[in-house]
């Protein structure tokens, strides 16, 4: 497992653009990274932050469903280190061809978190994140469709 000191080092380098790529081709070092964002801990969200700037494509979508993860494991800060346009994202159930039980355990994992929430810093982020979630609910009660 990559450690955090290694991963700030090669970020904070004159390489970082390599660093980022190099460690997102290390399927063992970036899914440390996912999981250590999934996890909540604040040190591996910030880390994430930091990489996103270097992503594109498959790495910037594993580091979004990442943070969307986060968000059931360390509500407060998640949500505070996120735009709204990334909680709105975060939200909406950002997951790779889910099935309804994985789509629906997202929903129900998520909103828990948040009801538990009580940060009036993160209020507004935290009603938005509802308001989707409550939409995403709504889809996967009433259009859900037979054939995915």
């Amino acid at each position: 497992m990559a450690g955090l000191d290694e991963i700030e080092a090669g970020l904070n380098s004159v390489e970082a653009h390599a660093y980022a790529y190099d460690l997102f081709t290390n399927d063992s070092k970036f899914n440390s990274v996912l999981e250590g964002i999934e996890s909540g801990n604040a040190d591996w969200i910030r880390i994430g932050k930091h990489l996103e700037q270097y992503s594109d494509g498959g790495m910037a979508t594993d580091l979004a469903i990442s943070f969307a993860k986060a968000v059931q494991s360390n509500p407060s800060y998640s949500l505070s280190v996120m735009s709204d346009y990334e909680v709105w994202w975060s939200c909406s159930v950002p997951l790779l061809e889910p099935t309804k039980a994985e789509f629906d355990s997202f929903i129900e994992s998520t909103i828990i978190a948040l009801e538990k929430l009580d940060d009036i810093k993160v209020f507004e982020k935290q009603k938005s994140c509802l308001d989707a979630l409550e939409k995403a609910r709504n889809f996967s009660e009433n259009e859900w469709p037979d054939n995915i």
